[in-house]
């Protein structure tokens, strides 16, 4: 909440004051009852969160001229309409200090509707404001909005139909522009580049107004570094390793993955080592093939987490998925091998019934920290971490940075793996083990040396070095 301080005087705005008319803004102040203003910019970036609260506070201080001052501002700074009220960070303050018992104000106070709900979000709050005796003023009702009067509920469901219909068309036209823009430019719509490119200039704006002010376009470009991994990555894939020792390739000879490679424009991400899942979504970003691909993922502001700044994305089906239809950028693998990387899979096998693991998610690594994989060995279930290969130093801290990516379960004497009891585990049958800081719950067996790959056994040719992959990234 913004607390608002008295403006100082000065000789000019005085002297303006004395030659000035009385108007319904100079009531503004007059004691009454006491407002909470509350205002909401769509973006931040593309337009002046300044003027757009400037010209809202302007509205709700001649609505509220006579009728009392406004005590207090909450201003939601790039929000979308759509976020309910309880996920916006200052209308959910807003609200917790309605319910206070300590509240400093009697009514709420919005310089326009569409500025502050959207469909039925009116409906949803006006039950809770009246339970806590709070108005809520709108220049829309002229005065405090009314739900018992058919007139007021006719205006709200009236408005809240054309804020919806409002954002729906706007979305639409944004939606349909940048779907022809995808198809028949090729242009890049912004977003992190994907790991092996970087942006480079690809000339002026086209629209005029746009280049005037200096806005130009961008294409993906491959990076020198990072570019060699990913082809290095398919050519793996093509000869048919799996996505769990290209991971342990790239780990051992210190190719950082693409959030540690570019934290920059990976703040989300905590620049681990390269995963099977890292792998995998590298092999299918059909972005390598040179084609522009958009909407592969979608926001939803709907799921918004108070105060988190970033909606909910989730993936696309790839028959939603926009593609150039020619080359918009220089490629790293063609499409026919692209295409066949994605047929690759396990070869299909006999069915097996379900299997049951009971300690699944419950067994840390205690090396690494990670939590144990399932898995099925000589006919039962067993468990094991893909990332420990080597027990570490007594003088060195155990860390997550001292795995390196081999599939085996370690400990701190020697690698092995627990193998959970045919009959289900009991009381007097489970034991504790402390590792180092981790607490693992089994009992170990003798089985000794499940990994496919080690560095410390592999052959020169089976090692991929800096130098076959490319450079760290």
């Amino acid at each position: 909440m913004t607390t608002l301080k008295p403006v100082p005087a000065d000789p000019f705005t005085a002297w303006l004051t004395r030659r000035r008319p009385p108007s319904r803004l100079d009531l503004a102040t007059a004691p009454g009852r006491r407002f909470a203003f509350y205002a909401r910019t769509s973006t931040v970036g593309f337009q002046d969160p300044s003027s757009s609260v400037a010209w809202q506070r302007e509205a709700a201080d001649a609505l509220i001229a006579g009728s009392g001052q406004i005590v207090g501002e909450y201003v939601d700074l790039g929000c979308s309409r759509r976020v309910r009220w309880r996920q916006r960070p200052e209308a959910s303050a807003l609200l917790d200090a309605v319910a206070s018992a300590s509240s400093r104000f009697d009514a709420i106070v919005v310089g326009e509707y569409e500025r502050a709900f959207s469909g039925g979000q009116l409906q949803q709050l006006l039950p809770y404001l009246t339970d806590h005796d709070v108005e809520l003023w709108l220049p829309e009702f002229d005065g405090p909005v009314r739900p018992c009067d058919p007139t007021h509920a006719a205006v709200m469901l009236l408005l809240g139909t054309q804020s919806a219909r409002e954002v729906q068309r706007s979305r639409f036209r944004v939606m349909a522009a940048m779907r022809c823009q995808t198809i028949g430019q090729g242009r890049y719509l912004g977003g992190r580049p994907p790991y092996g490119y970087r942006l480079v200039d690809a000339g002026p704006h086209p629209n005029a107004v746009h280049a005037q002010w200096g806005r130009r376009l961008h294409r993906l470009d491959p990076d020198p570094a990072a570019a060699l991994n990913v082809k290095w990555i398919f050519a793996q894939r093509l000869s048919g390793c799996s996505l769990a020792s290209i991971a342990r390739r790239l780990n051992d000879a210190g190719i950082k993955s693409p959030s540690g490679a570019d934290p920059g424009r990976n703040r989300n991400r905590v620049g681990g080592p390269w995963t099977v899942q890292t792998v995998a979504s590298v092999l299918g970003n059909p972005r390598y093939t040179g084609r522009q691909v958009w909407n592969r993922q979608a926001r939803f502001d709907d799921v918004l987490p108070a105060g988190s700044g970033l909606g909910t994305r989730r993936w696309n089906p790839g028959c939603d998925w926009i593609v150039s239809e020619t080359v918009a950028h220089p490629g790293l693998v063609s499409e026919s091998d692209f295409v066949a990387a994605q047929a690759i899979d396990a070869p299909p096998g006999t069915p097996i019934p379900a299997r049951r693991y009971a300690l699944i998610g419950l067994l840390i690594c205690a090396i690494c920290g990670r939590r144990l994989e399932a898995h099925w060995s000589h006919g039962r279930p067993g468990y094991r971490c893909r990332h420990a290969t080597r027990v570490p130093d007594a003088n060195q801290p155990v860390t997550r940075r001292t795995c390196t990516g081999a599939r085996t379960t370690s400990s701190f004497a020697s690698p092995r793996a627990y193998q959970e009891p045919t009959d289900p585990p009991t009381r007097s049958t489970l034991r504790r083990q402390r590792f180092g800081s981790y607490m693992t719950l089994g009992r170990p067996s003798n089985v000794a040396g499940i990994a496919s790959y080690s560095p410390a056994t592999a052959t020169p040719a089976d090692r991929p070095s800096v130098g076959a992959i490319g450079p760290a990234a």
